[in-house]
């Protein structure tokens, strides 16, 4: 008997380190290994969300005013279809999820799947009230920053050109609007996915997270955020402009080369001379021009929930590349959205704001919000008063009767930008403007390129100038 009672103790013992090692185990599973499981791209766990896909009905994805852009529905056959409500529009931002088709996700699909498929948190009294209603087959629902009728003119105003638009607002990073053409309409992927995935025109990328230009002419507000930051006493250089500048050898011309003839810090930012920039680049030297080139994050990713491309900055080499770089040419590449920032930088005092996408994530059937993204600070690249300066600046590009920018012209609102010119080997000039409004309280910050465009003041400050304008008057 005392033996009976003794190996029913062992085994007793040996359950129960079996049962808690389990239960060790599956704590160690949901605290560390799951969401890695969960995004993993190896076939063997996506085959986890795809039998969770087939079960659940797939969030929607709406706009900030809670116009749905993306949905899912049951079709007869049981089976379910996702729809995009304005396709063309928003197919970079949103993106597409085919994962049952073992063709994978991007965008907003791809970042937000796990809300979309309400799988947030491992509470299990979260789990057991999803069960007990009925929510376990029900999706999360994602509100984006973007405004729909926003979003939906930036695209009109792009149709038939290759670029891209940003729009955010400098005080909170929230991304207002966000546009890259030419698109395509994810409604048809099933019909057109070799043709849509293979397109000579990369439809499927985002040009304004992922699109990597010279800058061109609005590098001169980095420019000049060096010399006021570095070397302010070339601030008060006169120079006389004759369309071109010569160094080492290479002739450097002005656009057209038109020669602007003598000119202070002041006329040059607003006709966007090359030669005087060139001038000061030269005085201001590659350390102070890298330095702040940095402190603008032109060396990085910008964060943000969908893709983004590493913006290109190289070390600058040499006289001809600080010539270059101070204009905002040579061998640097950036994204529209970096260029967006570096605009909000001036109308924040200084501060850019991390940009984001996901206003909030909310249970459909409580209406508890369940993920909220907060603003939060990026980088510090200048004070106020260097903000402050060149706001001051790019309000003559604007407004003063030899500005570049004057297309961008308001009535009833002080628009503040920069035009920029981009050359670049492929062909016609890249056509760039970067503006924010109301100059005095800015509420919206843009970006606009316009590939092959020509001048930046004639192509994409109109562009701009509908943007702010449509956002600022409702």
């Amino acid at each position: 008997m005392s033996n009976l009672k003794r190996n029913i103790k062992i085994l007793f013992g040996i359950f129960a380190l079996l049962f808690f090692s389990l239960i060790a185990y599956l704590t160690y599973f949901q605290l560390y290994e799951r969401d890695k499981l969960i995004t993993s791209s190896y076939s063997v766990y996506n085959r986890r969300l795809i039998e969770q896909e087939k079960k659940i009905l797939r969030g929607s994805i709406l706009d900030r005013n809670g116009i749905v852009l993306a949905k899912s529905v049951i079709e007869a056959d049981g089976t379910q279809k996702r729809i995009y409500l304005d396709g063309p529009a928003f197919a970079q931002v949103i993106g597409y999820s085919r994962r049952i088709y073992q063709q994978g996700s991007t965008g907003i699909e791809k970042a937000y799947d796990r809300e979309l498929l309400g799988m947030v948190g491992s509470d299990p009294m979260v789990l057991l009230r999803k069960l007990i209603l009925g929510k376990g087959q029900i999706g999360d629902n994602v509100y984006l920053t973007i405004d729909k009728a926003l979003q939906d003119l930036a695209y009109r105003e792009m149709e038939g050109k290759k670029g891209a638009v940003v729009a955010l607002n400098p005080k909170t990073g929230e991304i207002l609007a966000m546009v890259s053409t030419p698109s395509y309409d994810p409604n048809l992927l099933d019909r057109d996915w070799e043709k849509i995935m293979t397109s000579p025109e990369h439809v499927v990328l985002n040009r304004a997270t992922q699109g990597l230009y010279p800058p061109g002419s609005t590098f001169k507000i980095i420019t000049t955020a060096a010399v006021l930051t570095y070397m302010p006493e070339l601030f008060k250089e006169v120079y006389d402009c004759k369309g071109y500048v010569v160094v080492d050898g290479n002739k450097i011309s002005d656009f057209g080369g038109i020669a602007h003839g003598k000119e202070n810090f002041e006329r040059a930012f607003y006709v966007s001379c090359n030669s005087f920039f060139i001038e000061i680049g030269l005085k201001l030297g590659s350390d102070n021009l890298e330095k702040m080139a940095y402190a603008f994050g032109l060396n990085q990713r910008v964060p943000l929930e969908i893709d983004t491309a590493k913006n290109y900055f190289p070390s600058i080499d040499g006289k001809v590349a600080l010539a270059e770089t101070s204009i905002g040419q040579g061998k640097i590449l950036v994204t529209p959205l970096t260029m967006a920032l570096a605009a909000s930088a001036v109308a924040n005092d200084g501060v850019i704001m991390k940009p984001y996408l996901m206003k909030y994530v909310v249970d459909p059937l409580s209406g508890a919000v369940i993920e909220r993204n907060t603003p939060s600070k990026y980088l510090t690249p200048i004070t106020k008063e260097v903000a402050d300066a060149i706001k001051s600046l790019m309000i003559g590009v604007v407004n003063n009767p030899e500005g570049t920018g004057r297309l961008a012209q308001i009535p009833g609102i002080t628009v503040a930008g920069k035009t920029g010119t981009a050359e670049n080997p492929f062909g016609a000039p890249h056509a760039w403007f970067v503006a924010f409004a109301p100059a005095e309280n800015p509420e919206i910050a843009v970006a606009v390129v316009v590939e092959n465009g020509g001048e930046g003041g004639k192509v994409a400050a109109p562009i701009a100038r509908d943007i702010i304008k449509a956002y600022l008057s409702r």
